[in-house]
C-alpha cells in the first residue's frame, strides 16, 4: 500500500479512529506476518448516537415523568399555591438583602398609580390590568368598560388606523386623576373639535352559547364572542378596520422564557410541516427597539415583543400613557388635537420621559424574577406522582399536545438589564447576570411560536338590534369570529395565528383571581372549554382529545390543572 501514513495528528484519537488506523498498520505489515486483502478489513461499527431534543437533552418519556418535573421555574420555583401564587419572591432573591430591595421596589412600581398618566390610557397602573399579578377579568355587563383587558386595531394588512393608532384607549386621564371615573369615557364625536379630550372608543363583548357533545355523548357548551365598538369621540375608523380584544394575562416566569437561547426556540420550527405532523410552528421575528436588529419574538399574544423590557415599557406606553427613553412618544396620533394640546400640558417637558431609566429597570427586574409556582400532584417525601397526573400527562403526550406546547427548555445565562444595574445611587454600567434565573431546567409548556388555530372574521355596521347601517351615533362595528381567529396581522402574525401561551400556573389562575377566564379575549370559562376552542393547527389533538372517554378527560384536566 502506497502512502499509508498517518500525520499531523494534534488531537487524541478516538477508539474508531485508533481501530481503523491500526487495521492500516496491519495490512501494511505493521502487526501481523500474514497478508489480508481489501475483503478482509471489517468496517468499524458506528457508536449509535443518543437522540436528544432541542435543548440537547434526552426526550422526556410519555409514560415516565421526570422527579424534578415539579419544579417548574427551576431555581425560581415556589412553593405557593394561594392567591399569591403569582407574586411571591423565590428564596434566591428573598435571600438576597440587595435583590430583594429591588424587587420590593419594582412591586412598588408596578401596583402604584403613576403621575403623567395619559393623556389616553386604559389603566393608571400595571397592577390595574394584572390583576394580583394574574390575569384580568371581563366585565360583568357590557355596562362595565374594559379596565383589565384592551383592545388592538389595524387595517386589513396589519396598519395602524391613522387617527387611533393599533390600539383603543378607552380612558382619558380625568377617569383616573377626579373622582369622576366616568369623566373621561368615549362619547361620539366628542374629541373631533380638539377641545375635549375623551377616550377613545367603547368596546364590550356579547357571548351566544354554542352546544356540543363528545363522540361518548358527553355534552359541552361554549361562549362564541361577538365584539362591539361604540362612541368614537374622534371620528370613524379607516375602512378596513379590525378588532382584537385581549385580557390581561399573568405575568410571572417571563424572565426565564427570554433566557432561553434562541436557537433552542427555533430548532422547534417546523414551517412547511416537513414531518407532517399538522403542525408548522412559525418564529416571529420582531424588531429590537434598542438595537433595531431583528430578534425573536416571545412575549405578548402574537409574540410583538422579543425582550421582557420591551415588552414593559411598549405597555407603559400603550396601555397607561407612560412614556420612557424607549418610548418617548405620547400614546397620541397626530389626527388626535386634543391629545396633543393635553400631552403639552403635562407636567414633564416635552420629549422628556414619565418613567426614568431606573424604574423601568426596577419594574424589568421584578417581572423577571418573580416565581413559578411549583407542580401539585408530587409526593416529595416517598418521590412518587398523583396517578391521576400521570395518567393525564401521559394522554397530554399521546394525544399530540406537546407539538405546540413544549414541556421543557433549558436556559442559558440571563443576562442583567441593558439599562444597568440597579444600585442604591442610580444605575450603574455592566448589570449582572441574574443567576437564578441562568442555566436552569424549566417546565413551561411553551414552544413560544407562532402556530394557526384557523378561523376567519367579518366585520360589519350595525345597530344595537342588529340592524344593518353606515354611519351614526347608533352605528356600531361589529365583528363576529369563528374559531380563534382575530383577523388581526400583527408583524409576521396573521389573523388565524398566535403564540403557544405557557401553560405553567394555569391551574392557579382561579385560585389567584376567582373571576378570571381563559384565552386571549376571557371566553372560555374553564380549561376544558379552553381545549375545545382549539382548531386549525390543533385540529388533530382536540380530535384525539375528544376520543378519549370521560375518565380519561377528566386525567388530562387533572394533569393540566397540575402544572
Amino acid at each position: 500500500m502506497k502512502n499509508a501514513t498517518i500525520t499531523n495528528i494534534s488531537k487524541p484519537l478516538q477508539p474508531i479512529m485508533v481501530a481503523v488506523a491500526l487495521t492500516f498498520l496491519t495490512a501494511c505489515g505493521g502487526g501481523s506476518d500474514s497478508p489480508t486483502t481489501p475483503e478482509d478489513v471489517i468496517p468499524p461499527t458506528p457508536v449509535p448516537q443518543p437522540e436528544l431534543d432541542h435543548s440537547g437533552l434526552t426526550p422526556l418519556k410519555a409514560d415516565t415523568i421526570d422527579d424534578t418535573e415539579y419544579l417548574s421555574g427551576g431555581d425560581a420555583t415556589v412553593f405557593v399555591a394561594d392567591e399569591d401564587a403569582f407574586s411571591t419572591r423565590p428564596n434566591p432573591i428573598a435571600d438576597d438583602f440587595t435583590l430583594d430591595g429591588n424587587f420590593t421596589s419594582g412591586d412598588h412600581i408596578f401596583r402604584t398609580p403613576h403621575d403623567g398618566a395619559g393623556p389616553l390610557l386604559n389603566t393608571s397602573n400595571c397592577q390595574g390590568c394584572h390583576l394580583n399579578d394574574g390575569r384580568g377579568v371581563l366585565p360583568s355587563n357590557i355596562a362595565q368598560p374594559f379596565t383589565s383587558m384592551l383592545v388592538k386595531i389595524g387595517d386589513g394588512s396589519g396598519a395602524p388606523d391613522p387617527v387611533y393608532g393599533d390600539q383603543l384607549q378607552t380612558f382619558a386621564e380625568q377617569s383616573f386623576s377626579t373622582s369622576d371615573f366616568a369623566s373621561g369615557w368615549p362619547r361620539f364625536n366628542g374629541s373631533t373639535n380638539g377641545d375635549v379630550l375623551l377616550g377613545e372608543a367603547y368596546t364590550y363583548i356579547e357571548f351566544a352559547e354554542v352546544t356540543g357533545s363528545y363522540p361518548d355523548g358527553t355534552s359541552y357548551s361554549l361562549r362564541s364572542p361577538v365584539y362591539k365598538t361604540k362612541d368614537l369621540s374622534f371620528g370613524e375608523f379607516t375602512a378596513d378596520i379590525r378588532f382584537s380584544p385581549r385580557i390581561a394575562p399573568q405575568v410571572f416566569g417571563v424572565g426565564l422564557l427570554e433566557a432561553i437561547p434562541e436557537q433552542y426556540i427555533l430548532a422547534l420550527a417546523d414551517e412547511d410541516d416537513t414531518d407532517q405532523d399538522g403542525i408548522s410552528g412559525r418564529a416571529s421575528m420582531v424588531t429590537d427597539v434598542l438595537t433595531n436588529k431583528p430578534r425573536l419574538g416571545r412575549f405578548a399574544y402574537k409574540a410583538q415583543a422579543p425582550s421582557v423590557l420591551q415588552q414593559v415599557a411598549g405597555a407603559y406606553r400603550g396601555d397607561i400613557g407612560i412614556t420612557s427613553n424607549i418610548f418617548i412618544e405620547e400614546p397620541c396620533t397626530n389626527l388626535q388635537t386634543a391629545c396633543l394640546n393635553q400631552a403639552e400640558r403635562e407636567t414633564n417637558a416635552a420629549g422628556q420621559a414619565d418613567i426614568s431609566d431606573l424604574e423601568l429597570a426596577q419594574v424589568e427586574f421584578y417581572n423577571r424574577v418573580l416565581g413559578v409556582p411549583a407542580r401539585r400532584g408530587f409526593d416529595q417525601v416517598n418521590a412518587q406522582w398523583n396517578a391521576d397526573v400521570a395518567a393525564g400527562r401521559q394522554a397530554f403526550f399521546e394525544t399530540g399536545c406537546i407539538g405546540c406546547h413544549t414541556p421543557r427548555h433549558v436556559t442559558e445565562e440571563a443576562a442583567g438589564s441593558v439599562l444597568g444595574e440597579i444600585a442604591f445611587s442610580g444605575l450603574e454600567e455592566n448589570a449582572a447576570p441574574i443567576d437564578m434565573l441562568s442555566n436552569q431546567t424549566i417546565y413551561p409548556y411553551t414552544d413560544l411560536l407562532l402556530h394557526d388555530m384557523g378561523g376567519s372574521c367579518t366585520v360589519t355596521r350595525e345597530t344595537k338590534d342588529e340592524v344593518s347601517c353606515t354611519s351614526g351615533e347608533e352605528c356600531m362595528y361589529v365583528q363576529r369570529c369563528d374559531g380563534l381567529a382575530d383577523d388581526l396581522v400583527q408583524g409576521m402574525a396573521s389573523g388565524t395565528e398566535w403564540k403557544t401561551p405557557a401553560l405553567w400556573g394555569i391551574g392557579l389562575v382561579q385560585t389567584v383571581n376567582p373571576d378570571a377566564t381563559f384565552l386571549h379575549d376571557g371566553r372560555a370559562r374553564t380549561i376544558e372549554e379552553a381545549i375545545l376552542w382549539h382548531g386549525g393547527e390543533a385540529e388533530n389533538s382536540l380530535t384525539a382529545f375528544k376520543q378519549l372517554n370521560q375518565n380519561q378527560r377528566a386525567q388530562v384536566l387533572t394533569f393540566i390543572e397540575s402544572l
